[in-house]
């Protein structure tokens, strides 16, 4: 059982709006008008930030309110009875959060700060008490985020079960590389806030094989990795060992990304 301490206390807020968010351009409330957006207002409350290795919220908690990632980055675990913690997913600015407790209105899995991260919460119950009309055009857009989620992380899973150990870490850094490209970040260089032991648990690998691939991928030239920053030198290389290419490949030219607008 966590003591309380660590969990976090969302109760105090910062003096934050929407309009002036700098995770709002991608963020589920995105398409609202200014009207709207003050609407909106009294409705999503902007909680202080987390420290790393708080818990958002613990396996078991009722399930209150849905949690719009504002910064920072988090990790989500199942624990079992035994008290193995299992990686299920890492989350970063503009995901959403809690969505597993929809159904049964208990959260499933636990959440923990990678890092310094700051959260907006959404109290769910807004859906069926309040008559704001802005409140059906959110839900709508947290409809498709929510399909959207569960067919990357479906697609995931399914991949990585079927792949060796060098196509899952290759395929993990793209997935990265996609997301950090989705929301107008750089796809060829960005930061893993996780340790090397959550990239292994979460691929299902020892953290001996994830450190050995790691420095493997840097000799091949495909990668450059300082602590937790990741550079991407040949996407072309990584696709062609996800695609079952073996040993050292120098690609004709790099995947070139269309930029964000």
């Amino acid at each position: 059982m966590e003591s309380a301490t660590q969990v976090a206390k969302l109760k105090d807020t910062q003096e934050i709006t929407c309009s002036h968010c700098l995770a709002r351009k991608s963020c589920l409330i995105s398409t609202l008008n200014s009207s709207e957006n003050n609407e909106l207002s009294s409705l999503i409350h902007h909680e202080k930030p987390m420290a790393k290795g708080q818990r958002l919220f613990l396996q078991g908690d009722n399930f209150q309110s849905l949690y719009l990632i504002r910064s920072g980055s988090f990790k989500s675990c199942i624990v079992d009875e035994s008290g193995e913690r299992q990686v299920t997913g890492f989350h970063f600015s503009t995901d959403i959060l809690g969505i597993d407790g929809i159904d049964s209105r208990k959260y499933t899995c636990e959440v923990e700060a990678l890092e310094t991260s700051s959260v907006c919460s959404l109290a769910f119950d807004i859906f069926k008490d309040s008559p704001l009309k802005t409140n059906q055009k959110i839900y709508n857009r947290l409809l498709c985020a929510v399909s959207c989620m569960m067919f990357r992380e479906s697609h995931l899973m399914m991949v990585l079960g079927k792949m060796r150990a060098e196509q899952r870490l290759a395929h993990f850094l793209l997935d990265i590389s996609q997301r950090m490209h989705d929301r107008g970040e750089s796809a060829h260089e960005f930061r893993l806030s996780m340790a090397r032991y959550d990239i292994a648990n979460y691929l299902g690998l020892a953290v001996e094989t994830v450190s050995h691939l790691f420095k493997r991928l840097e000799e091949q030239g495909l990668i450059v990795a300082n602590r937790h920053r990741v550079r991407l030198m040949d996407m072309d290389g990584l696709h062609y060992i996800i695609a079952g290419g073996y040993g050292d490949r120098h690609a004709e030219k790099s995947l070139v990304l269309p930029v964000a607008g």
